[in-house]
């Protein structure tokens, strides 16, 4: 019968065209498939990684396509070792496709080559090699000068103080890469639908190893805000070197997590319709939130207010905007871990509860290790703790003190009666950037995700996720194993929860864990 219509002569040619998209949305719409609701038993994956970093102790990745719910996955991580060709300084990508996988395939490829390329234009530390300059060079006709002109008024930062003027190259960076990486999708490339082209959330992070302190050359003490991000001020007290920085950039519902002194804070932004601002910003504009979902549907479509991608509707795309979130935190040997997730493991969890949950399966696992390898060193043999705020420490000093920070328009989330009201803390503020210098350079190590059916692993055969073989010795593989284990668990308590969409957790074992969490 559709082939019959669309060969008559009943309609007009946009007539016919509207008839054949919405055939195919019909088409390919996806249902959850119920009968296969055994398959999610043992099929989570998980990938090892080999990072060559003085701040990070071990990196573990487990994905799931929760197929109870979701026909295909969507989710895309990218990790690069030596980013830049730096030592000691490391890329995570995490990258929660919508309406497919093409985008957030696209962006988990060339988004780090886009962040390298405008962070080496004001630091010739950050080096590309030919490759990534031939990737560049071939988008050049994309990137044209009335292009770059609304592009520098997007990435532009308000210069309120002087002092600060000299970090702000970094977050900068992120906002032309996010822009551009927007514009790359507008090509349409690898896209499956005339009709509903992808889009994806994502967060991004660059971790640093030995910067120099921002404030040494300037007296100063930290004050405590009424949501526990310390603030500076001038004082006579010097502060300490911190032996890293964190940069975070994030769009949509992918959200970063970390944890010091046994405290969860989260890093990033919710851009969905339950964040208030962001709700009063698409409303102004004129787009319709359906009611669907508790907090409703962008254009009935999607929950997310900005992302890359989505330019297959041009009423969609008028919403959802690529503007990132971005922030920089110090990381000392009181920050224990990092976690990225999508928004599989956030729509059922919050940020104490991913917190709690780590550190506990942390300390399941450190039991396991080392009962079942007796005649190896034990990480630690202190006791089995579940709280690792140190009594001698003010509430002050186990607060995060956020270095820099470029506000975007939305901070509000609307507020409920469960516990994940607080899913980003609102009121981060204060930021700077501290960019340190490259001593040598070693060839970087890009790690995309690989395809859900193949499993990547370096781990040996294993009891309970432990380890078992005897040449995987020293606390390195101690610290890798953890993060599988740890990342695999929270993924399977994501499931437990209820959750409807693809799960993908990273795990990154900081510095202080080898300090807070086995003492």
């Amino acid at each position: 019968m559709i082939s019959k219509l669309l060969s008559s002569f009943m309609f007009t040619e946009k007539t016919l065209q509207s008839i054949n998209n919405a055939f195919e949305l019909l088409w390919k719409k996806k249902i959850p498939a119920y009968y296969k609701i055994f398959d999610n038993i043992d099929r989570s994956v998980i990938y090892s990684q080999k990072i060559r970093h003085l701040l990070i102790k071990g990196v573990g990745i487990c994905e799931d396509r929760n197929s109870t719910w979701k026909a295909d996955m969507n989710d895309k991580f990218t990790v690069v070792s030596n980013f830049g060709n730096k030592p000691n300084v490391c890329f995570f990508g995490l990258f929660d496709g919508h309406h497919g996988a093409s985008a957030a395939e696209l962006t988990s490829m060339e988004l780090p080559v886009l962040l390298l390329h405008q962070l080496s234009k004001f630091d010739p530390s950050y080096q590309m090699t030919t490759d990534e300059q031939q990737i560049i060079n071939s988008f050049y006709t994309v990137f044209r000068e009335e292009y770059t002109a609304i592009e520098d008024l997007f990435s532009a930062i308000n210069k309120t103080e002087a002092v600060r003027r000299e970090y702000e190259d970094i977050h900068k960076a992120f906002a032309k890469a996010f822009w551009r990486m927007d514009r790359l999708l507008r090509l349409g490339r690898k896209e499956v639908s005339r009709v509903q082209w992808s889009g994806c959330s994502a967060v991004t992070c660059i971790l640093e190893g030995k910067p120099k302190s921002p404030y040494a050359h300037k007296n100063w003490k930290r004050k405590t805000n009424h949501d526990g991000l310390a603030e500076s001020s001038t004082s006579q007290e010097m502060p300490q070197i911190f032996p890293g920085i964190l940069h975070v950039a994030n769009t949509g519902n992918v959200q970063a997590v970390l944890c010091r002194n046994g405290k969860g804070f989260c890093l990033t932004k919710e851009h969905t319709t339950r964040n208030t601002n962001e709700r009063r910003r698409i409303l102004q504009n004129g787009t319709v939130i359906s009611s669907n979902e508790p907090y409703g549907l962008v254009e009935g479509q999607v929950k997310t207010t900005r992302g890359l991608g989505f330019h297959g509707n041009l009423k969609l795309k008028k919403s959802i905007i690529p503007a990132p979130q971005t922030i920089s935190v110090p990381i000392d040997d009181l920050c224990q871990f990092l976690i990225l997730a999508t928004n599989g493991l956030w729509e059922v969890l919050d940020k104490e509860e991913v917190t709690a949950l780590a550190m506990t399966t942390f300390h399941m696992y450190k039991e396991t290790y080392c009962s079942i390898i007796p005649k190896k060193s034990s990480p630690s043999k202190g006791p089995l703790l579940f709280s690792t705020i140190e009594p001698n420490l003010t509430k002050s000093q186990s607060n995060i003190h956020v270095l820099f920070q470029y506000k975007s328009v939305s901070e509000g989330c609307v507020s409920t009666t469960n516990s994940k009201e607080n899913l980003s803390d609102s009121n981060y503020s204060k930021y700077c950037i501290y960019n340190p210098e490259n001593v040598e350079t070693f060839p970087a190590e890009t790690t995309h995700h690989k395809p859900c059916s193949e499993k990547v692993t370096d781990r040996p055969t294993s009891v309970n996720g432990v380890a078992t073989n005897e040449k995987e010795s020293g606390t390195k593989s101690f610290y890798e194993g953890a993060a599988e284990y740890v990342s695999r668990e929270l993924v399977n308590a994501a499931l437990l929860a209820g959750s409807r969409d693809n799960i993908t957790v990273m795990v990154i074992f900081l510095s202080g864990s080898e300090y807070q969490l086995l003492t």
